[in-house]
């Protein structure tokens, strides 16, 4: 493995011992969230175990290494080994990543989403996987957010409610906004607390679970209850290729499970029953109050994926993506498969790991990365 930020990435263990090699991921979320108390220092301890202490990835949170927008070239450019990517924050750079994430996928079910994603990626893209090398990274560790909900300072009930308003949206929630009469407003997560603030914003369409996280309940206290749907993948484990190809076939097949237990842990562990607390909690001390959607909002949502396929082969054919018709057929397919499997796996993070090892990482061949 290559050494090429500075002497800080090989530390030693102890005297006469071997050194290790201490890649460094650079997180953009809060110190708070989720990813960095629990996610990522579960899959870095089980990469530590599985590499018998050759590899001991170092965590810097808070954005103090790259923002949202800049983690990807920072990655690629080998600024840090690891880090977490969003994909329509920098659409031009992974098109076919760009368009799995921009689509909208109904219901409320990110098991069967994030599983969906994995396997469209890693097995049935191969165009996912050449767009990453172009960029000298690879997506690991893939997971989807809890469905979306409709966050404002006012409340939101009906399509006239919507109108008008200015509303943080990105992918496809962007055009179900402005279907429902809504300015989108493409802005980082990060981002979008200040314009929350100033009055740049008057609702997102995001996670409930970011109420807390983000600080969005302090200025967003009404939230509808209508789930909008479910994305993915952000990419929780993109890491710098060149690093991943110098690994041995062990070290390497010790990131692949990481990458599974990524995935597991933040979608079901942030994203399904964090989401749920996190958000009762802020009923409960912010005076967050659900809004019920009228009968025109929801008739909206539940149209729209079909109203929205048309307008997503298009921004695919626009990107540059080969068949964009054929990738979202192949990834809604895998969604239906992973529902069968996500009703199996429930909550249980170690059913879901293992169940995306033997459907998906179990059939990679770390070689053709």
């Amino acid at each position: 493995m290559r050494k090429t930020l500075s002497a800080a990435l090989i530390t030693v263990l102890g005297t006469g011992a071997a050194l290790a090699e201490t890649p460094i991921y650079g997180s953009w979320p809060p110190a708070s969230d989720y990813l960095n108390t629990d996610t990522l220092p579960a899959a870095f301890a089980q990469i530590d175990a599985d590499t018998d202490g050759a590899i001991q990835w170092e965590l810097i949170a808070g954005g103090q290494l790259s923002d949202a927008r800049g983690s990807l070239a920072a990655v690629g450019d080998n600024l840090m080994q690891g880090g977490l990517i969003i994909p329509v924050y920098t659409p031009e750079a992974m098109p076919s990543l760009t368009l799995l994430y921009s689509i909208v996928v109904p219901g409320d079910d990110p098991v069967a989403v994030a599983g969906a994603a994995a396997q469209t990626i890693f097995l049935d893209c191969p165009s996912c996987l050449d767009e990453a090398k172009d960029n000298q990274a690879l997506p690991l560790g893939g997971f989807a957010s809890a469905s979306y909900r409709l966050m404002c300072t006012r409340p939101v009930a009906t399509m006239q409610d919507l109108a008008g308003m200015r509303v943080r949206a990105t992918g496809g929630y962007g055009e179900m906004a402005a279907l429902g009469g809504a300015t989108p407003m493409s802005v980082t997560l990060p981002e979008g607390v200040s314009l929350l603030q100033r009055g740049g914003l008057d609702c997102l369409m995001a996670a409930r679970e970011w109420l807390q996280t983000y600080g969005y309940g302090e200025y967003a206290k009404y939230v509808t209850d209508l789930p909008l749907g479910v994305a993915a993948p952000a990419v929780g484990f993109l890491i710098n290729r060149d690093m991943f190809l110098d690994m041995t076939p062990d070290q390497q097949a010790a990131h692949l499970r990481a990458s599974a237990l990524i995935t597991a842990q933040h979608t079901i562990g942030n994203y399904v029953l964090r989401d749920q607390s996190s958000f009762e909690a802020q009923q409960a001390d912010q005076g967050v109050k659900l809004v019920e959607p009228g009968a025109d909002l929801i008739a909206m949502v539940d149209g729209f994926a079909e109203t929205d396929r048309a307008r997503l082969i298009e921004n695919g054919k626009t990107l540059g993506v080969a068949d964009p018709a054929a990738l979202i057929d192949t990834y809604l397919a895998n969604v239906e498969k992973w529902r069968s499997l996500s009703a199996e796996v429930g909550t249980d993070v170690d059913a879901f790991a293992a169940a995306l090892w033997d459907e998906v990482f179990s059939k990679v061949d770390p070689g053709a990365l």
